[in-house]
């Protein structure tokens, strides 16, 4: 279905929250965009870095991410006129609009002014969340451990005042009812993500039966990896103590482009270690938190695509270690062979280099250029 019942086209904004499956939906849409549109179903934007500068300029959160006024103003303008003047489904996704205010939100929805709004958050359990959130602000240049991270949430819980960044994002019900406030509730959908074993492409069909398009027509899947993997906890020291080492000599956005996506993402990631896993003195004020969140949920009655019982966490491997105790010969071992993996990066690059001086009589220097850069986005 592309239209409303009062023929008005639609459009499904998805929100988040960071860290549930967010950069794989946003890739998958991608990979798939021509097929989309054929089918009636647009996915904006020429790239992913287009829809973060929309998020940004409607979050006012450029300064945050190294960016200027200008970088970013009329980015969510221009993504709203091609959803406006599209005839079907329009699609959005930005997990940094999952912390937008009442206010944000509602001057983001003036942009969309004629077009039947959905709003989609999705949503995983808090055992993974606060791992995955801290972990993904190490990669942002976080030098804090998981365990300040953990006492600084334990504060809040305890307290009853779950105020901080993490919430900001995390806690699904204030997301919820910040994007209600400017959108109906029956338009306000709720996907649980699938548990850890679940079959990888169950959260794609489930975003798709919202959506509307058949799952099965596209292929989310892309030939090399594309979402944002995931660190062990080795690797997770290695790059707090390389930011340490920084100690704010590259800042944003350098610093996302060379530590977090080709550092972070390509090379540590190539190596393994354990995973980290939430310690077992958080489960049953986590358990809680997400038995009133369902709760919370189920009574405002926001339409739910999948089983809420998904956002239980689960009970953590008792036998996994703290997560900021990790072998110092293991991490050693990890960093002598990234640094061998730079350093063939680097002579790669200096042959790349010189080829393109040799080629600059010749006007072929633009091309070699460009695919050095490549390494680097």
């Amino acid at each position: 279905m592309t239209a409303s019942v009062d023929g008005r086209n639609r459009l499904y904004l998805h929100v988040g929250v960071p860290k549930s499956g967010t950069t794989f939906l946003q890739r998958a849409l991608l990979r798939n965009q021509d097929g989309l549109r054929d089918a009636g179903f647009l996915y904006p934007g020429a790239d992913h870095e287009e829809m973060f500068r929309a998020a940004m300029d409607v979050r006012s959160s450029y300064e945050t991410w190294g960016r200027k006024p200008e970088d970013v103003a009329g980015a969510w303008q221009r993504l709203c006129t091609q959803a406006r003047a599209f005839d079907g489904t329009s699609i959005i996704s930005h997990e940094i609009l999952g912390a937008a205010s009442p206010e944000q939100a509602a001057a983001a929805l003036e942009e969309l002014a004629g077009l039947e709004v959905h709003v989609v958050v999705t949503a995983r359990d808090l055992g993974r969340q606060v791992t995955a959130a801290w972990q993904e602000a190490v990669k942002n240049g976080s030098t804090t451990s998981f365990g300040k991270f953990r006492d600084r949430q334990m504060a809040e819980i305890e307290a009853g005042r779950i105020t901080g960044w993490f919430w900001r994002s995390q806690c699904v019900p204030d997301v919820l009812e910040r994007w209600s406030s400017v959108v109906p509730v029956e338009r306000v959908h709720v996907i649980p993500c699938p548990p850890p074993d679940a079959d990888p492409l169950e959260l794609w069909r489930r975003f798709a039966s919202v959506v509307g398009f058949d799952p099965d027509l596209f292929d989310p899947i892309a030939p090399k990896p594309s979402s944002n993997e995931s660190l062990g906890v080795v690797q997770v020291a290695l790059l707090r103590g390389v930011n340490l080492a920084l100690d704010g000599r590259l800042v944003q956005p350098a610093y996302g482009r060379v530590v977090k996506r080709y550092f972070a993402q390509q090379l540590l990631s190539a190596h393994r270690s354990r995973r980290p896993t939430y310690p077992a003195d958080m489960y049953d004020a986590l358990h809680t938190l997400a038995q009133t969140w369902i709760r919370q949920i189920e009574t405002t009655g926001y339409p739910v695509h999948g089983d809420l019982q998904e956002l239980m966490p689960l009970a953590p491997a008792t036998d996994a270690g703290p997560i900021d105790e990790v072998d110092p010969a293991e991490e050693l071992q990890t960093a002598t062979a990234v640094i061998a993996d730079l350093l063939v990066e680097i002579a790669e690059l200096r042959g790349h280099l010189r080829a393109a001086r040799r080629a600059a009589a010749a006007d072929r220097a633009p091309g070699l250029i460009r695919r050095v850069a490549a390494r680097f986005r």
